[in-house]
């Protein structure tokens, strides 16, 4: 067991050479203090006496009528939700050409000439891009977290898990990748595919809404069937900004079945993979 871990550490170590080598990890970890620092000019906050006098956020007054533990725990939560979008749409582009880059004449060659199943070549390739990924999320996450505490006095620690529900949006999402990755070894098709359920899942939301729309039931099968078998991104994205401002009221529903879809997505290419003939 010792050994097949050490051999998945090996490959995912490999991984983040290949990232350095093509400047990926470090072109998105200056993208992600660009973002942090983007907070800094952003928000002025002006606190007397433990009141606020103002508040702007890109030069746009923040209404006052709450106090001012409410005020940022609704701003917290509205970075949240900001770079969560940013963070996997960043996260994505980065990461897209991981799988189909292994698979190439001459990388895949070496690999499996190796003594290391195949099973252990991908699994190590996808933690390895979601090692690089957790890197600079938490690095965006904590350094934007800071930049808030500082000028709001107030350490809101719940902030954090939005950090954790990033990379765990980007795991779902790069499990999908890595399948089409794996049977069509293109990368910008993956990444057009996954970015396409990325931005259908809000609508899928509205899908009572949609429903009156639709001249056949049929379709509003086709939506429910779309909506429960694919990830659920916008009610993770929701589920974060919960989480940062610190409620608990939140369901277990689309971080389970998205996670399941994972699984799946994952244990199909693994499979696939497997008895591929390079």
């Amino acid at each position: 067991m010792r050994k097949v871990d050490l051999k998945v550490f090996a490959l995912i170590q490999l991984t983040f050479r290949e990232s350095f080598a093509k400047k990926t990890f470090m072109g998105f970890l200056g993208i992600s203090t660009f973002v942090c620092f983007l907070f800094v000019f952003a928000l002025n906050l002006d606190i007397v006496d433990g009141a606020q006098s103002y508040i702007t956020i890109f030069g746009a007054e923040v209404d006052q009528s709450f106090d001012l533990q409410n005020i940022l725990l609704g701003l917290e939560g509205g970075v949240a939700g900001i770079l969560f979008i940013v963070g996997i749409f960043l996260s994505l582009f980065a990461t897209s050409n991981l799988i189909p880059s292994l698979l190439q004449p001459g990388s895949i060659d070496i690999l499996i000439s190796k003594p290391v199943s195949r099973m252990q070549i991908l699994i190590g390739r996808y933690l390895g891009a979601i090692a690089i990924v957790a890197f600079n999320i938490f690095y965006m996450i904590i350094i934007s977290w800071l930049i808030i505490s500082i000028k709001t006095t107030i350490w809101n620690w719940s902030f954090l898990l939005s950090g954790v529900m990033i990379v765990l949006t980007f795991a779902i999402l790069f499990s999908l990748m890595t399948f089409l990755g794996v049977t069509t070894r293109s990368g910008p098709f993956s990444l057009m595919i996954t970015y396409l359920i990325f931005f259908i899942s809000t609508p899928l939301l509205a899908r009572d809404k949609i429903y009156a729309l639709l001249s056949s039931k049929v379709y509003g099968y086709i939506l429910d069937g779309l909506y429960y078998s694919l990830p659920r991104v916008a009610e993770l994205g929701n589920t974060t900004q919960i989480l940062v401002r610190g409620h608990s009221d939140f369901s277990w529903s689309p971080i389970l079945t998205s996670t399941f879809f994972a699984i799946t997505m994952l244990s199909a290419s693994t499979l696939i993979f497997s008895k591929k003939n390079f």
